[in-house]
């Protein structure tokens, strides 16, 4: 049985190496004709019409109150909010925060966008009802700081939403995303690392996993990563 799970799981690692391969060329020639920001942009876009829109609007289409957007890069996840959400969205880069600003813009008031860093948020304790990561956490410079300020500004009970790509949990796959790790940071130039998984961090933080979705797409845009839909809720009084 042992030898058949390994079988498995080096023919899937072997697909998404294909599938890397064979996606990577259009990406690093688009990579070339466009500035860093609206490289991403067009990526998401593509991403997103190829399913991920889908990911994002059952990720937070549901929630509702005061919510804080962390790294919302070029703004992909706007349009995904509900009208009874009002929401702060950060970005520390200038250049996807030109983007991101007129899409906030639009959302007649629904949506403020600003410069902002997850590692020392700019808001008091408690003050958010629920806090959104997308595709945030590989990238910043640590795990742990950036949960530890989404559950300051978090409400007892308040909502942690979460789309990140993880490391593989095959033991070679894993080794071999470890040891790629570096090569994938200065290709990308993004900060992106692709062999994190912040599921341990999020419940070492004292938030409750109320639902983790593991799920993986070959789209023509995206690297095949093994990605976690992740919904938890910052434990309150009664709970603890």
């Amino acid at each position: 049985m042992c030898s058949v799970r390994a079988e498995l799981s080096f023919v899937r690692m072997l697909k998404e190496i294909g599938h890397f391969i064979r996606n990577g060329k259009a990406a690093a020639q688009l990579h070339k004709q466009y500035p860093r920001a609206e490289f991403v942009d067009i990526m998401t876009s593509k991403a997103d019409e190829q399913g991920y829109a889908e990911v994002r609007r059952e990720l937070v289409g549901d929630l509702t109150g005061r919510v804080l957007d962390i790294g919302c890069g070029t703004g992909a996840m706007f349009e995904h909010y509900s009208p009874s959400a009002s929401v702060e969205a950060i970005e520390p880069e200038e250049d996807f925060l030109a983007i991101a600003l007129p899409r906030a813009a639009a959302s007649a008031g629904r949506i403020h966008a600003a410069e902002g860093n997850g590692i020392q948020l700019a808001f008091g304790s408690g003050a958010f009802d629920a806090v959104v990561l997308g595709f945030v956490l590989c990238s910043v410079p640590s795990v742990k700081d950036v949960l530890a300020e989404a559950w300051r500004v978090l409400r007892s009970g308040g909502q942690l939403r979460a789309l990140e790509h993880v490391r593989s949990e095959g033991a070679f796959s894993g080794f071999l995303m470890d040891i790629t790790n570096p090569f994938w940071l200065r290709m990308n130039g993004q900060g992106c690392r692709w062999n994190r998984n912040p599921i341990r961090d999020i419940e070492d933080t004292g938030f409750h996993l109320d639902d983790v979705m593991a799920f993986k797409r070959f789209d023509t845009v995206m690297p095949a990563f093994p990605m976690r839909r992740i919904k938890a809720h910052k434990v309150t009084g009664d709970e603890g």
